[in-house]
């Protein structure tokens, strides 16, 4: 029995034994197949991380290859800003003066001054001077001249080693090799520079779309690592640079052109502080063409020329320098405010009567003036329009039947849809340094009688051009507001589309009733009203001037405008154009014509291009032939602006007499108040676009890194 009971013992000791070694196999091959699954995973993910280190240990070397930044084309194609390879040639002293016994120092020097001429002595100087050093920048070089000499050295290397093959062969040229760059080029210099901006060395980005998408415009650079075998050759292990996205924008550099010649055509006649145009898709809030007339080239963004002397441009300081580069690098579009005077009158009726203050069949009586609070507040016409409806007083452009609207819808009311319809808010167009207008526009606590009466008419609050152009275009198109951008698709380095820009609907401001009558009424303008300059045969325009007192009153500085939509009826293009304070003295710039002939030039020019005919003519367009995909690149018209048909006044031969306009609708600057909302400034109002925002950071930025 105790004989059995050991046996029996033993068998379950062995039993034991055998189960604890099997978890242990078992636990080392589960031990063992996790370290080779993330062995796997690091070779495979970090492979070149490891020959780093294992490089390390050798003669090392590794030099950084950068990426291309990504490019910026418009909607057809065409690029408006790229990035070209260049080369930095670079000498390796240290390696041409290895001590094995082979001279290599000659041999390079003689194929350097073979291929390019350089001067033998200076090299000989530069490599005993800086015998030490592997990295010498010596000359930039075209991809043409680093071939040239790449073939050479390869051909020469040959021979070499044909030569000293009993030694094992040797490559006697060595110690140069080639640094990759990119040069950012635009290839149409003033081009949409306001809208682009511009990227500095090192991919620094200043302004525009160049700094809003950044981000994406930028790559990862890659890197080459290196090390010299026992015959001096380089063994290589390279981990690609990954190249930034292209981005396509709404603009059309055909439209950008037109914009461009029109404007400048003004500002070579009479002239102007600044003029500046926005044309946008009022279906989409895309943004087709977009030019302030304080332009820069984009190849040479530090270049003063244009608006200094050179004495001028000696003279200046740091400090003076940097903030005459920040004011021709802004976009007025975006980055500034201004009262906007009379195209707010729309807005002011389509609020009252999508509260049901006003149904549009109203009338009124204008005998010139309105005494409000303790101002004497006047209509263009000092004598009174006489009686008028609802939309003869847009059409009239009467500032006594706005006041009477606003007096009947009150504060609450006009406020309320002010800000339905974007004023004091910021657009979020995709473009930095959008100005700020919240403390430029009045609240329920700080708006009075007399202010209630001024903004019925667009003065006494600011806005920017994006803002308003945003806001009439709802107005025009049912009532659908869109935010306004200025990229249509981010595209990968292989030209795959990643990211659409699809239009953002934000809100919906008036009803299609409302916005029916305020097109009825806008057509009126142009066909009978204040904006006749702006008729443009065979098409259906609709618009609104506007003529503002600027701050301070008593200067008696003026900005005047026009915005209109084509056609009215079915909008497809809104263009918006604001002349800041006409080359004229006091009351003569107060000429809502000039913003209105500029607009007729620019849409005579762009709506055949674009495919919107006059009624009745060659095919007429269909709601999507506005943005029917053009050709790339830009085509140039045979007809320049000095060419176009005139009046003897000056005005385009099509408009209508020039005493139809609106003129000083504000009235005497004594007699209209001049206070800003909550106290605000007139300095506040010129430098709304926030002293702390990103774009001045750029801005500053890119001064600092200015050539000196």
């Amino acid at each position: 029995m105790k004989t059995s009971r050991n046996t029996k013992t033993k068998k379950l000791f062995r039993r034991y034994m055998q189960e604890k070694l099997a978890i242990t196999v078992l636990t080392i091959l589960v031990v063992l197949i996790i370290l080779a699954v993330i062995l796997y995973r690091l070779v495979s993910n970090k492979g070149v991380d490891y020959n780093q280190i294992v490089l390390g240990h050798q003669n090392y070397e590794s030099r950084m290859i950068p990426y291309k930044r990504g490019s910026i084309i418009d909607r057809n194609g065409t690029y408006l800003a790229t990035s070209e390879k260049i080369y930095n040639m670079i000498l390796d002293p240290r390696q041409m003066n290895s001590d094995d016994g082979y001279n290599y120092v000659e041999p390079t020097i003689d194929a350097l001054a073979e291929c390019f001429s350089y001067d033998k002595e200076e090299l000989r100087q530069l490599i005993r001077d800086r015998a030490d050093s592997s990295y010498v920048v010596y000359k930039k070089l075209s991809g043409e001249e680093k071939a040239k000499f790449e073939e050479y050295k390869q051909k020469k290397n040959e021979e070499y080693r044909k030569a000293t093959v009993d030694k094992g062969g040797k490559n006697r040229i060595t110690g140069v090799w080639f640094e990759d760059h990119y040069k950012r080029v635009y290839p149409y210099n003033n081009l949409a520079c306001n809208v682009i901006g511009f990227a500095l060395r090192d991919n620094n980005a200043s302004g525009g779309v160049e700094q809003y998408y950044n981000d994406e415009l930028t790559g990862v650079n890659g890197r080459e690592f290196g090390y010299l075998n026992d015959d001096t050759n380089p063994e290589r292990t390279v981990k690609p640079a990954v190249n930034g996205n292209t981005v396509k924008l709404t603009i059309d550099a055909n439209l950008q052109n037109i914009v461009q010649k029109y404007l400048d055509e003004w500002q070579t006649t009479t002239g102007s502080k600044v003029a500046a145009c926005i044309m946008i898709d009022p279906r989409s809030g895309e943004i087709l063409a977009m030019d302030t007339t304080t332009r820069f080239d984009l190849n040479n963004p530090y270049d003063l020329s244009l608006y200094y002397s050179q004495e001028e441009i000696d003279a200046m300081d740091e400090k003076t320098k940097a903030d005459a580069w920040y004011k021709m690098w802004r976009n007025f579009c975006v980055n500034d405010t201004y009262e906007p005077g009379s195209p707010q009158k729309p807005f002011t009726v389509a609020g009252a009567m999508e509260e049901g203050t006003i149904t549009g069949n109203e009338s009124y009586v204008c005998n010139g003036v309105m005494h409000i609070g303790d101002w004497d507040i006047h209509c263009d016409i000092r004598s009174g329009h006489g009686p008028l409806t609802v939309a003869q007083g847009i059409e009239k452009s009467c500032n006594v039947v706005m006041m009477s609207i606003n007096q009947a819808q009150g504060v609450h009311n006009f406020l309320k849809h002010q800000a339905m319809f974007g004023f004091g808010q910021k657009t979020n167009i995709d473009l930095p340094g959008e100005a700020d207008t919240s403390g430029l526009v009045y609240t329920e606590e700080t708006m009075d009688v007399a202010s209630l009466a001024t903004n019925s008419f667009g003065q006494n609050y600011n806005t920017t051009m994006i803002q308003m152009a945003s806001a009439f275009c709802s107005l025009v198109n049912g009532g659908s507001y869109y935010r306004p951008h200025v990229v249509k698709e981010i595209l990968n380095d292989q030209g795959a589309v990643i990211r659409k820009n699809d239009p953002v609907l934000v809100r919906e401001t008036v009803s299609e009733n409302t916005s029916t009558f305020i097109k009825n009424a806008l057509a009126l303008v142009v066909q009978s009203g204040t904006a006749k300059a702006a008729q443009i045969p065979g098409y259906q325009i609709g618009g609104k001037t506007g003529t503002a007192q600027k701050q301070p009153r008593s200067e008696k500085n003026y900005l005047v405008s026009f915005i209109g939509a084509v056609p009215i009826y079915d909008p497809q293009v809104v263009c918006y154009v604001v002349i800041d304070t006409p080359n004229l003295p006091g009351e003569q710039q107060a000429h809502s014509t000039f913003a209105s002939t500029v607009f007729q030039k620019i849409m005579a020019e762009a709506l055949p291009y674009l495919n919107v005919f006059p009624e009745g003519g060659a095919g007429a367009a269909g709601d999507n032939a506005a943005l029917a995909e053009q050709s790339e690149g830009i085509i140039h018209s045979e007809t320049t602006a000095a060419e176009t048909p005139t009046n003897p006044d000056g005005s385009a031969a099509t408009q209508g007499p020039s005493y139809d306009e609106e003129f000083i609708e504000g009235g005497h600057a004594e007699e209209l108040p001049a206070e800003m909302p909550s106290g605000a400034s007139v300095e506040q109002a010129e430098d709304s676009a926030g002293e702390n925002d990103d774009a001045q950071a750029a801005a500053a930025q890119a001064a600092a890194m200015a050539p000196q």
